[in-house]
């Protein structure tokens, strides 16, 4: 899945051994033993990339439809940031030209935007999100003074947060599966099961059904650890 949208794919794990015969490339964690943040750091130390998504290993259901959406976010950026560059260039040359060329311009420029992260049903999720390499200095000052929490990293960031409602591409369904999340052996029987099962659809069925387990599992709560990203 990763593979349709990424031309690179990196696994971040302690034993990096179990994932050779998948053939994946992989790495380990410069911080071993911090939490998430120490295997978003070191993933995007791994990359060679301005920009890298970051998925969780327990999130199965994430369609490449969704990813899409999260990249688009930081094209869209770009794109405007350029667009507001190029207007407040000719701005400033038309009032210096007023002023003789003598005039100083102070403007603040917005600050550059380093990730995007999913939003549903009003609760965030660090761990399906864009990163922008730029992170990576307060990643690495947060692992060396013990501030592990994921959502306290995300308040020093520049963040955009992408929801179902932004634009076309991925529905509502998509995102709520995209967000659940394999906390203990039965959701991993669940998914299993799931799986199974979507393999003997129709192609047409197999979203709708992913969305009817997802009622029958009444979208359980995650645990306050998983809300505040430890």
């Amino acid at each position: 899945m990763l593979g349709q949208v990424a031309q690179r794919v990196i696994v971040v794990a302690r034993d990096t051994q179990q994932y050779r015969r998948f053939g994946l490339e992989t790495t380990t964690d410069l911080y071993p033993g911090l939490g998430p943040l120490s295997g978003i750091h070191a993933g995007l130390s791994a990359s060679n990339t301005e920009w890298g998504i970051v998925v969780a290993c327990d999130m199965p259901f994430v369609q490449p439809e969704v990813l899409r959406a999260l990249i688009a976010h930081t094209t869209d950026w770009a794109a405007v940031q350029k667009t507001t560059s190029d207007q407040r260039k000719q701005e400033a040359e038309g009032e210096q030209a007023l002023m003789g060329g003598n005039g100083l311009l102070n403007r603040a420029t917005e600050s550059a935007l380093q990730a995007v992260i999913t939003s549903v049903d009003g609760r965030i999720h660090p761990l399906l999100g864009m990163y922008h390499r730029s992170v990576l200095p307060s990643a690495e000052h947060c692992l060396r003074n013990g501030r592990l929490r994921l959502i306290g990293w995300l308040d020093l960031l520049n963040v955009r947060y992408a929801t179902a409602d932004d634009g076309p591409g991925a529905s509502l369904e998509m995102w709520q599966q995209a967000v659940f999340n394999m906390n203990n052996p039965q959701d991993y029987q669940l998914t299993v099961n799931r799986l199974e099962h979507m393999q003997d659809l129709p192609d047409v069925q197999k979203t709708q059904k992913i969305q009817s387990d997802n009622h029958i599992k009444d979208r359980k709560e995650i645990s306050k650890d998983e809300r505040e990203g430890r």
